[in-house]
């Protein structure tokens, strides 16, 4: 068998879901549905695997003189700068070495969705400076009668979770990417100012990754990724437009 870029960005949800079974086996379903720092843990040494080594991975806060954010899950930066404070995996960071922030949960409603995309929309603002990778990430599936991705792909009416992507649209450093591992991504195009919803199941979190490391990329002096890599980071071969399922612009919502 020969390579299969596809297949390996499909295991990456599978990973994700391996790993929070086992969790679940040992504590029961009743605890996995509080918010709790394993899922953090899980999301955080992921990424430590993933992302080049040169980079910083923690929790914390992000300071700029008096402004300070709220508590974030993850931060991803770049240790080369001068930091507040650390210890072991809490940061205290400056806001230039900052290259993204994630946001975890594991079973939300929408309203829970939409708090989540106001707080970090929030968290971003702290950052004036580049741009920023700032993403939700939701585990997903709690139960096998329960998917979690179908609160994402459904279209937003007026209510919390549209008034918030509406809200991120309107700051350079709001929430960008959201997925749901069980098989919704969501992502901000700053050029054409809108998010799309895609429908992209057991891919939704490689992408979630891969536009991660793009964002990082952005910033040359960190890392770098040839061209012959992204046919690896992006595997459907006539990409994912016919995947659509909403787009949210400022004055409208299309579902296609």
């Amino acid at each position: 068998m020969g390579p299969n870029s596809l297949e390996y960005q499909k295991s990456i949800a599978r990973e994700f879901n391996a790993t929070k079974d086992r969790i679940r086996y040992l504590i029961g379903s009743t605890h996995w549905g509080e918010d709790g720092r394993h899922k953090e843990v899980i999301l955080m040494n992921f990424l430590k695997r993933f992302l080049p080594n040169n980079l910083g991975v923690g929790t914390g806060f992000i300071k700029e003189g008096n402004n300070i954010s709220t508590q974030i899950d993850i931060i991803i930066y770049n240790p080369s700068l001068p930091l507040y404070f650390k210890e072991n995996d809490f940061v205290i960071v400056q806001p230039k070495s900052v290259l993204g922030i994630i946001e975890v949960k594991s079973n939300p409603d929408r309203n829970k969705i939409a708090d989540a995309i106001f707080k970090a929309s929030q968290a971003g603002e702290v950052i004036q400076g580049n741009l920023i990778f700032n993403g939700l990430f939701i585990f997903g599936e709690a139960s096998k009668s329960q998917k979690y991705s179908s609160k994402l792909l459904k279209k937003p009416r007026n209510g919390e979770f549209k008034k918030s992507l509406l809200d991120a649209l309107t700051k350079k450093n709001g929430i960008n990417h959201i997925v749901s591992n069980d098989g919704a991504f969501l992502k901000k195009w700053n050029n054409e100012d809108k998010f799309s919803c895609y429908a992209i199941k057991e891919l939704a979190a490689s992408y979630f990754f891969s536009n991660l490391l793009d964002i990082i990329n952005s910033r040359t002096e960190l890392s770098g990724i040839p061209k012959s890599m992204y046919e690896h980071l992006y595997p459907i071969p006539e990409g994912k437009k016919k995947f659509i399922r909403w787009k949210v612009e400022r004055e409208k919502t299309i579902l296609v």
